[in-house]
């Protein structure tokens, strides 16, 4: 069994994150960062789906390296720490930002874009660092106890292209001595609530910050509308969710079939969930493609 920090479970209620967990040791972090490379070689090269579908949602369906990470014994440890034995993978994300890269993410909390039922007390997201994360390379950084308020409204701020790709913002004031940067060695991850409050800034080193999230969920997470699937990792019980496998090798042909799938099923979800929002079909393409560029952005 994992070690974990006594109060993690606590700081997850109050703060609404806990970091640092110590999840992966340097020498996985170094492969997964090794697999991670040639994934997104190998999907650039590949094109169509799982080129647009590169960085979200269901990476761990078609790369062993991702799926080691999902199945790690000492993230599920301290996810079960925080929300039961009983857990699935909903989506799996990856987070690049290149070397002097000037793009910044625009405060924002994840769970207005999700479509969740259920997801205030049963799911969280696991945000591991494939290398060192720090203020200089665009970290993110939490709002401390800014999930208490339950999803709040977004905008945009405004109608310029920098405005969109920074993606949408709270329309809330964020209150900046609350504000944590979230500072990780490779291999060692944060878990936060999917209501906490984050953003990410511009990485003013020679290197790229990569970061990969695990979005886990119990069953008692149900999707508010449309069929859905999960991977379940732990416990026997998949809940509302179609059940998922894990692949034998990478891009074999039955992974390529369940991930061309579970992608399928998810985007429609994801386009219910904005129209939802919006209240209205169609929007602003500009707008929507940079959602797509980025469908959590951190």
């Amino acid at each position: 069994m994992t070690t974990l920090a006594p109060d993690l479970a606590e700081r997850f209620r109050t703060d609404g994150f806990a970091f640092p967990v110590n999840a992966l040791t340097p020498a996985e972090a170094e492969q997964a960062l090794a697999g991670c490379h040639t994934y997104l070689r190998t999907v650039s090269a590949a094109g169509g789906a799982l080129a647009r579908y590169a960085a979200f949602p269901k990476i761990h369906l078609v790369a062993s390296w991702a799926d080691r990470i999902v199945h790690h014994p000492a993230i599920l440890d301290a996810v079960e720490a925080l929300l039961g034995p009983e857990l699935l993978v909903w989506s799996t994300n990856l987070f690049v930002r290149p070397a002097h890269s000037g793009s910044s993410l625009a405060w924002h909390q994840d769970a207005v874009y999700l479509g969740l039922d259920g997801y205030q007390q049963h799911a969280a997201r696991v945000w591991v660092a494939l290398t060192d994360t720090t203020v200089a390379n665009g970290t993110m950084r939490y709002a401390r106890g800014s999930h208490l308020g339950g999803a709040l409204p977004h905008r945009f701020s405004g109608s310029g292209l920098e405005d969109i790709m920074r993606g949408e913002e709270i329309a809330v004031d964020i209150d900046e001595a609350a504000t944590v940067d979230v500072i990780l060695s490779a291999g060692q991850c944060s878990v936060h609530h999917l209501a906490m409050a984050h953003c990410s800034g511009p990485n003013h080193t020679d290197a790229g910050r990569f970061n990969f999230a695990i979005d886990y969920v119990t069953p008692r997470v149900r999707p508010t509308a449309g069929e859905d699937s999960a991977l379940l990792v732990r416990g026997a019980d998949p809940g509302a969710f179609l059940p998922e496998a894990r692949p034998a090798s990478d891009f074999d042909q039955a992974a390529l079939r369940e991930f061309y799938a579970a992608v399928a099923r998810r985007q429609k979800r994801i386009d219910q969930t904005v129209l939802g929002r919006s209240g209205k079909p169609g929007g602003d393409p500009a707008r929507d493609g940079a959602r797509d560029r980025a469908q959590d952005p951190a």
